[in-house]
């Protein structure tokens, strides 16, 4: 199958690619230039990379018609840490990307998958249902992830295009950004110094990044279309993974609990329900929290 994937240099993408080449598929990677080289890096077999800024309006179209994708999975978009929850550029990421799926649809693309987010749910549910749910959006990335979802869901079904809205929770895993969560408790703690953290008693739903991409290419490569949610399912708390971190790499006593102040309340309760994601796409992930997390720290000891 030709698969076409957006947004392939980042943390998310990369790990898509390599999933989606392993399994035999033909991939289009799609990255910004100054991405280009590591992301060239010891590519799979079948990988094709295509230097490209879905912004320009002139070279998406033959982009598109040079690989004619069977399936496109749209994972490009702002997520700079600390920025991207009221950046003014989530309008651009929602504009670039109708203009992608118009051009996909004329070039006979058969599905389109795109990355969402919990942070389109009313977050006072605290248990996240696609059937029951409300969407409420509390900020302007996630306002626009669901004015986009519902966009393009009418667009889609005018063209017969198949769509799949893949809604990620809380992720984790080798070459995350170092600013994120999991990074900045491991970094410390490798480095000698003391890992800071709020009171650690935030319930959140994990997902180790290689299961995020196992299920983001179960999506796409099956006959599943409609919003699914992207997660474990296992309610964690924060202070759970800081100290399994702390505990692995036997620093228990460089962990401060209530170090970092809490700017605005965190909401307490932030869960899955994974039951449409295990039945409608027959998918469950295969590592623990503890293998995670065990992999995660080894990989940034190696860098």
């Amino acid at each position: 199958m030709h698969i076409l994937v957006t947004g392939a240099g980042g943390f998310i993408g990369s790990h898509v690619v390599r999933t989606l080449a392993a399994q035999g598929h033909t991939v289009f990677a799609t990255v910004r230039k100054h991405k280009m080289t590591q992301s060239q890096n010891q590519p799979p077999a079948d990988v094709h990379f295509l230097e490209l800024n879905l912004g320009d309006c002139a070279a998406l179209p033959a982009a598109v018609h040079e690989c004619c994708p069977e399936v496109t999975i749209h994972l490009a978009w702002y997520t700079k840490p600390g920025e991207y929850w009221t950046a003014p550029v989530n309008l651009d990421c929602v504009s670039a990307t109708l203009r992608m799926a118009r051009v996909l649809a004329e070039a006979g693309c058969r599905k389109l998958v795109v990355a969402g987010t919990c942070a389109e749910y009313d977050w006072d549910s605290g248990f996240l249902s696609e059937e029951c749910t409300p969407l409420k959006p509390r900020t302007l990335y996630g306002a626009c992830k669901n004015a986009l979802r519902e966009m393009l869901e009418f667009y889609c079904r005018e063209t017969s295009m198949q769509f799949a809205w893949a809604r990620l929770f809380y992720l984790y895993g080798p070459g995350e950004n170092r600013e994120r969560f999991v990074p900045s408790i491991i970094l410390p703690l490798l480095h000698g110094q003391t890992a800071r953290c709020t009171n650690g008693e935030q319930v959140r739903d994990f997902l180790h990044v290689e299961d995020v991409a196992g299920a983001i290419a179960a999506v796409a490569t099956g006959n599943f279309t409609g919003a699914v949610n992207i997660a474990s399912g296992q309610p964690v708390k924060i202070r759970r993974i800081v100290e399994t971190i702390a505990r692995i790499l036997d620093l228990p006593d460089r962990i401060v609990f209530g170090g970092i102040q809490e700017t605005t309340p965190e909401v307490p309760l932030l869960v899955a329900d994974v039951r449409r994601l295990a039945r409608g796409v027959g998918w469950t992930p295969s590592h623990t929290l503890e293998q995670g997390l065990a992999e995660t720290v080894d990989w940034w000891r190696s860098v």
